[in-house]
């Protein structure tokens, strides 16, 4: 009963995010079957979606995508629920964050103040 209700929290945590990531970043939502993106776990969807982020801030960091994705990113870091925390930190910074190619700098400076903290710790793991 009560992994029953976990995986209650766990499928609408997944579902709000979908839909707030394909309300916010159009440009992303194009392509998907959007009933079935999270089969393999937030995680790794949000792991797709910050290793997608990556390859077009290389390409254009001022696209709509991008733009787009950041205002979806910060919003999310803005969240006191510390599940929704986690999965930005591990699904996305932590991805942006060991992508070689891309300036960290940069990817910091369009953060918001909490999630730069979270996006320069991953400094004490990674050289």
């Amino acid at each position: 009963m009560v992994k029953n209700k976990l995986n209650e929290i766990d499928s609408f945590i997944s579902k709000v995010l979908k839909s707030l990531l394909f309300e916010m970043v159009p440009e992303y939502a194009n392509g998907y079957a959007k009933e079935n993106v999270f089969e393999e776990g937030i995680y790794f969807y949000m792991n797709d979606f910050a290793m997608d982020l990556g390859r077009e801030l290389s390409i254009n960091n001022s696209s709509s995508f991008v733009k787009n994705a950041f205002k979806f990113i910060n919003l999310l870091g803005e969240s006191y629920n510390l599940e929704i925390l986690n999965i930005v930190k591990v699904g996305v910074l932590e991805i942006l964050y060991t992508t070689g190619s891309l300036d960290r700098n940069m990817v910091c400076g369009l953060l918001c103040a909490k999630l730069k903290i979270h996006f320069n710790s991953w400094s004490d793991y990674y050289l």
